[in-house]
């Protein structure tokens, strides 16, 4: 129930698995202190003040890439981030209220990471789907 619907209510995950509300409840609780449940929000970024929108592709070296990927996880440009394999061994889901804003973050924040030897950056034109969870079978 939960996966068709994040947003499902006490009363209708206690119709969906026949237990009692306190039992869905202690349920939900339990999941979450185990890690097991966790809540990944997403919005409207231009609201938010961050219209602008781009993936980055950087090229670090490998002695600092770690020490590169955590820093740029402290950004709050920073949606999402991950070390890669190839070429381009860091990727990150960057926002910004205006292109002038984008230009900023990447020549004083990003180019301000030791070890950063390129970065690849496109704009993200139109987001064509949302963030969803499948587990793996």
């Amino acid at each position: 129930m939960l996966r068709r619907d994040g947003r499902a209510t006490f009363s209708e995950l206690q119709n969906s698995t026949g237990q009692s509300e306190s039992a869905v409840k202690r349920r939900l609780e339990h999941l979450r202190s185990t890690g097991v449940l966790y809540f990944d929000v997403q919005h409207d970024s231009e609201s938010l003040g961050h219209g602008v929108r781009a993936m980055l592709w950087l090229t670090v070296t490998p002695s600092a890439l770690d020490a590169a990927g955590r820093a740029l996880a402290e950004h709050s440009e920073v949606r999402f981030a991950a070390a890669t394999t190839g070429q381009a061994n860091l990727t990150a889901s960057v926002g910004s209220s205006s292109t002038g804003g984008l230009y900023t973050y990447l020549s004083e924040k990003i180019g301000a990471l030791d070890g950063v030897q390129t970065v690849e950056t496109a704009l993200t034109l139109r987001r064509v789907t949302h963030l969803t969870y499948e587990p793996s079978r």
